[in-house]
């Protein structure tokens, strides 16, 4: 089976077109989003139509949750917090009910998937799973070789290994050996958003067969979208780090 994996969408519709076209061509079987669908961006209603549409199996993120369930003093950026409230007001029910309905984690072939990390599945804590020690506490509940990760927004590979020592590496394409005893974490980095310095929308192809891992760089309309998020009256620093990838 090949899973087309990609997250951290953030109402980016542009990215999410070329990024799906992407994956379609590489020959994907099946295709999983790890949430964030919504946030930050202008084109948030038709980011959901998208993904209900195509039939793409989702996980629920921080943004997703925050703006599906009632307003609350959420501990979170005021630029990402006035984004949630606009958001929420161009959003029908039908949309916020669907948001409100995703898993918190998924289960797919074998591989697991999860927005933040399955230290927290409960909507209050979201960790951001960026070193050694924030992956531990992920590992511990891991029961699977492969699970996939988002909420970062940089391609990240994490490795536990049988001697229990855990490896951080910038996600690179690559085969991951079949037969050494070893566990993995894997951000494909993101659609929408991206924060590794490279502008272009990211999206990961993985063969549970071959255990094959392919990343792939899909560049889009960024000055389209900078556009759309001003025109919207979404705070200038949104569009702005697009251009940036950070």
């Amino acid at each position: 089976m090949r899973l087309g994996i990609l997250t951290d969408i953030h109402s980016n519709f542009e990215a999410l077109a070329v990024s799906y076209e992407a994956l379609v061509k590489a020959g994907s079987d099946k295709i999983i989003c790890i949430g964030d669908i919504v946030g930050y961006g202008a084109k948030p209603k038709e980011c959901i139509d998208f993904i209900r549409e195509k039939n793409i199996s989702s996980v629920k993120g921080n943004h997703d949750h925050y703006t599906a369930v009632e307003e609350r003093e959420w501990d979170i950026q005021p630029y990402a917090r006035e984004v949630i409230k606009w958001t929420r007001s161009v959003l029908d029910a039908s949309s916020l009910e669907w948001l409100n309905g995703l898993p918190f984690k998924l289960e797919s072939d074998g591989v697991l998937f999860v927005h933040s990390s399955l230290e927290a599945l409960d909507g209050e804590y979201w960790p951001y799973v960026l070193d050694v020690r924030t992956a531990l506490f992920h590992f511990f509940s891991q029961d699977v070789k492969f699970a996939f990760f988002g909420h970062t927004h940089i391609p990240l590979f994490f490795t536990y290994n049988e001697e229990h020592k855990i490896s951080i590496e910038i996600l690179k394409s690559r085969t991951v050996p079949k037969n050494v005893n070893a566990k993995y974490l894997i951000n494909p980095g993101s659609v929408g958003q991206p924060r590794d310095f490279d502008s272009r929308s990211a999206v990961l192809l993985f063969d549970t067969e071959t255990c094959e891992i392919n990343l792939i760089r899909v560049p889009y309309d960024i000055r389209k979208v900078q556009d759309q998020i001003i025109s919207a009256g979404l705070p200038r620093l949104l569009a702005e780090r697009l251009s940036r990838g950070n």
